[in-house]
């Protein structure tokens, strides 16, 4: 997924000649922070509600700044562009392509709503919670315990628990829905699950117990 994947329908850019109290309206109606300023398909600039407010009765060329900080190119991977609205504290960024021409902008409303839907998270399937000692963290072990058991990770998140300095809390998505069997190879196997969603496991024959007690003790 890439940044020109998630361009806004709803949101314009500013013009030079626009004042102050029009790039105000424009972001309080569409709940934004920064617009950019655009001439002739080329960025010139950007400014922010607060130097708006701060320049009554001024065009916004007047007082507009560089927008190097807000630019992204069209080809960022949207995980970047996450990264972007998070160290800079962004409600919206703007695209620009190769040339240096405006492609539009990303509300970070949309971006949220966008990157979910088009994610593995919208997929059915079981979700599981482990907590593991960073050192002993193995995607590779963790993704060979579940493939093991007929299930494949499909989305993963890492995230280290603020209260315990070395240990992680890693989510992961699988492609089934009854993780039974998952879970208790993993915790075979010393992790720590806690959570889990699903249904109990669907197979009840005498047969399919058997089968899967012999994958059990094999992992």
């Amino acid at each position: 997924m890439f940044a020109i994947q998630f361009v806004s329908q709803e949101l314009f850019p500013l013009k030079r000649s626009d004042a102050s109290e029009n790039a105000m309206l424009f972001m309080e109606d569409w709940q934004v922070k920064e617009l950019p300023v655009v001439e002739s398909g080329k960025i010139i600039g950007m400014i922010t509600y607060n130097q708006a407010f701060e320049n009554p009765g001024k065009r916004v060329d007047e007082f507009m700044q560089l927008p190097d900080a807000f630019l992204v190119n069209t080809n960022l991977h949207i995980w970047e562009v996450w990264s972007k609205f998070q160290s800079l504290g962004l409600t919206t960024v703007c695209l620009q392509q190769e040339d240096g021409m405006f492609a539009g902008q990303i509300h970070h409303k949309d971006l949220s709503i966008q990157s979910f839907a088009h994610s593995a998270l919208m997929q059915e399937g079981a979700i599981l919670v482990l907590e593991v000692e960073a050192i002993q963290y193995s995607l590779a072990e963790i993704a060979r315990i579940c493939e093991a058991n007929q299930a494949k990770i499909i989305h993963l998140m890492i995230e280290p628990i603020k209260s315990e300095a070395n240990l992680l809390q890693i989510s992961i998505k699988l492609n089934t829905s009854y993780p039974a069997y998952v879970i208790a190879s993993l915790e075979r196997f010393s992790y720590k699950v806690t959570f889990s969603s699903g249904f109990a496991d669907p197979n009840h024959s005498f047969d399919d117990r058997y089968k899967w007690l012999v994958k059990y003790l094999n992992t």
